[in-house]
C-alpha cells in the first residue's frame, strides 16, 4: 500500500519538474496532461472540470488514476515542491480492491510529507455524505451509458485554505479542505494547473491501461470536458484555446489538443516494456 502511494505521489513531483514531452521520469510510471503556467499577468488558483469514470481490473501493483493537480515548483528540485490533486483512481494497492474511487492527495516538501484521502491528519471534511476514498458507482461504459463526475479545486481568497468540490454531471459540492499550513510552498505564491491521467505499474505486472484504455484516435476514448481556471476572486473562467501538452510517453498514453468547448480526449491500454 505505502509504496504504490508513494510513487505516484513521486511520480506527480517529477511530472511538474519536467517542461517538455518526453520528461526524464523513473521506469513503469507515466503521465500526460494539459497544462496551465502562471505568467502573461495571469493569476488562476484553482480548477474546475468533468470527467467521465471508468472500472478497470488491475493487479495489486497497478494504479490509474484522472483528475486535476496543482503544484508549485518551488526552486525546481523535487524536495521542495508541494502539490494537491483529486479525481478518479484504481490503486487495488491502496484499497484492496479493482473498484474505482474519489481520491483527494497532497505533497509538502517534495514526498517526504504527503497523504491519501482521511489516512494521516490534514485535509478537513465538511461533507456529511461525500468522504474522499468513496467508491463511484456506476462507473461508464465505453459503449454505454456515462458516469460523469465534476470536480472543482481551487485557493479560497480569504482563508488560503485549498477548498474541494465533487459531484455528478456538473453539480459538484463541498468536500472539505486543506489547510494551507500543510502546502506552505503554496501560500503567496504561483501555481501550475494540470488536467489529465496518471499511471503506475511495478513489474511483473504490465503497464496498466489510462482513461477507459482507448487512444483518443479510436473516437472512443476517456475524456474531460468544461474545464475552468479559477482566477483569485473565485470566478471560473472557461478554458476555450489549448494549453500546452505534457507526456512523459506519448506513444502510450497520448491525448487530444483540446476542442472549443474545454474538453479532450486522452489515455491509451498501455505499453509492454
Amino acid at each position: 500500500m505505502e509504496n504504490t502511494h508513494k510513487n505516484s505521489t513521486l511520480l506527480v513531483i517529477l511530472l511538474l519538474a519536467s517542461t517538455t514531452t518526453g520528461g526524464c521520469l523513473p521506469s513503469n510510471e507515466e503521465a500526460t496532461s494539459h497544462v496551465w503556467f502562471p505568467g502573461n499577468g495571469d493569476k488562476y488558483y484553482g480548477a474546475e472540470a468533468t470527467l467521465d469514470v471508468y472500472g478497470l481490473a488491475l493487479g495489486l501493483n497497478q494504479s490509474s488514476q484522472a483528475g486535476i493537480w496543482i503544484a508549485n515548483k518551488g526552486d525546481g528540485q523535487p524536495s521542495s515542491m508541494n502539490g494537491i490533486q483529486i479525481g478518479w483512481h484504481i490503486s487495488p494497492g491502496v484499497y484492496n480492491d479493482s473498484q474505482t474511487h474519489f481520491f483527494v492527495d497532497w505533497t509538502s516538501a517534495g514526498a517526504d510529507k504527503h497523504c491519501l484521502n482521511m489516512l494521516c491528519p490534514g485535509f478537513k471534511k465538511t461533507s456529511s455524505i461525500i468522504t474522499p476514498g468513496d467508491v463511484i458507482s456506476p462507473v461508464s461504459a465505453t459503449n454505454g451509458n456515462k458516469q460523469y463526475v465534476t470536480l472543482k479545486l481551487f485557493k479560497d481568497k480569504s482563508t488560503g485554505d485549498w477548498y474541494v468540490h465533487y459531484g455528478f454531471n456538473g453539480d459538484a459540492k463541498p468536500v472539505g479542505f486543506l489547510p494551507k499550513s500543510f502546502l506552505p510552498g503554496m501560500i503567496d505564491k504561483p501555481v501550475e494547473i494540470n488536467f489529465g491521467g496518471l499511471v503506475y505499474h511495478s513489474k511483473p505486472q504490465t503497464s496498466p491501461p489510462m482513461g477507459n484504455g482507448y487512444l483518443p484516435t479510436s473516437g472512443a476514448a476517456a475524456t474531460f470536458s468544461s474545464l475552468k481556471l479559477i482566477s483569485e476572486d473565485g470566478n471560473g473562467h472557461p478554458v476555450t484555446t489549448n494549453l500546452p501538452i505534457r507526456m512523459t510517453r506519448p506513444s502510450c498514453y497520448p491525448m487530444s489538443w483540446m476542442d472549443a468547448k474545454g474538453g479532450f480526449s486522452y489515455g491509451g491500454p498501455g505499453c509492454a516494456d
